[in-house]
């Protein structure tokens, strides 16, 4: 088969399974990059040989991170398995390994010294974004993804969020911080002021929908409870349906202002994004329990990867040493001379 027969029926698979774009962009990138390696081998290989000398090439040659290569393998056992429909066998590629990270978040003060410095542009409401993402714990993608059908004022006191479609498929609740009710109000009102323009002017673009919910429902694109909560200042095509669409504010407009803010305090490097969850995760008040599910964690084991509770109780022999007794004062009661520097 050639290259784009190969990427074009991957694709096809990917959209079957619903997978997310993201997913589909990374697996067909690995996939293209396999084809091209295989046609650089000299001499007709079975696919787990073909695949454990990719996998080794990257390692070796590539330096690629452990996690780069795990990705990289999970694009090959989907491409042989699903598309092809014959799953490796045993693959034993020099895999490069994972090392074990200790998460780590900001200080709370660090924390306060970068929200100073968040500051809005004409396209994206940056200051309520970072808010949400330190406030509930989210991931980047997240609030950006918001329908306000999905605002829920009159649950909880402050009302709540309804994050569909999350990592894993999961949807789930989190409470809106108190900081954040009225400036979500007024992203709300900003948000139906663009709604009623594209109403007005543009009335054949709407926005995209998940699966086939526009099929079967075709006025919903249309429609406000569908619309987002922070839509782009602009259309544009819709990747999959070829469709112009007004779509969200893109993850790299908050990267990049996040990464501007954490400069401009000299944090940069140490606060991103996703950081912004793993501080709301070791500074949060919840027991651990009621914590995962706000994170949206499947296991309690990964929750409990951010907190430390053995090491901000323990103590050490340093501390415990007993104190060493004074010297004596010095004949004629003057103070012992200070020892040379």
């Amino acid at each position: 088969m050639t290259k784009s027969a190969v990427l074009a029926k991957a694709r096809e698979v990917i959209r079957m399974r619903h997978y997310a774009y993201s997913t589909e962009d990374l697996y067909l990138g690995w996939i293209g990059r396999y084809y091209d390696f295989c046609r650089t081998l000299k001499a007709p290989l079975a696919p787990e040989e073909k695949a454990e000398a990719f996998l080794t090439h990257l390692a070796v040659h590539r330096k690629v991170a452990a996690g780069t290569q795990n990705q990289a393998f999970a694009a090959l056992l989907f491409l042989y398995k699903d598309v092809q429909g014959r799953p490796l066998g045993d693959v034993s590629a020099l895999r490069a390994r994972r090392p074990r990270f200790e998460r780590t978040s900001p200080s709370r003060e660090q924390i306060r010294r970068f929200l100073s410095a968040v500051e809005d542009t004409p396209m994206t409401p940056l200051r309520l974004l970072v808010d949400l993402l330190y406030g509930c714990g989210m991931r980047v993608s997240e609030p950006l993804e918001l329908r306000t059908k999905d605002v829920l004022w009159d649950d909880g006191p402050c009302g709540q969020l309804v994050l569909r479609g999350a990592k894993g498929g999961k949807d789930r609740r989190v409470p809106i911080p108190r900081k954040c009710v009225e400036p979500l109000r007024e992203q709300l009102a900003r948000a139906r002021a663009v709604w009623a323009w594209d109403q007005a002017s543009r009335p054949a673009i709407g926005v995209p929908l998940p699966h086939a919910l526009a099929r079967k429902y075709p006025k919903a694109p249309f429609q406000w409870p569908w619309y987002w909560v922070f839509p782009a200042n602009a259309p544009c095509r819709d990747p999959r349906s070829g469709l112009q669409v007004r779509f969200h504010v893109l993850v790299d407009s908050v990267q990049r202002g996040v990464q501007k803010a954490a400069e401009k305090v000299e944090l940069g490097g140490l606060i991103t994004p996703h950081v912004l969850r793993h501080a709301y995760a070791t500074h949060s008040r919840e027991p651990i329990g009621a914590l995962r599910v706000l994170l949206g964690h499947s296991s309690l084991e990964t929750t409990a990867a951010y907190l430390h509770p053995e090491v901000d109780r323990a103590g050490n022999p340093l501390d415990d040493l007993p104190a060493e007794p004074p010297p004596p004062p010095a004949p004629g009661g003057h103070p012992p001379p200070l020892p040379p520097t």
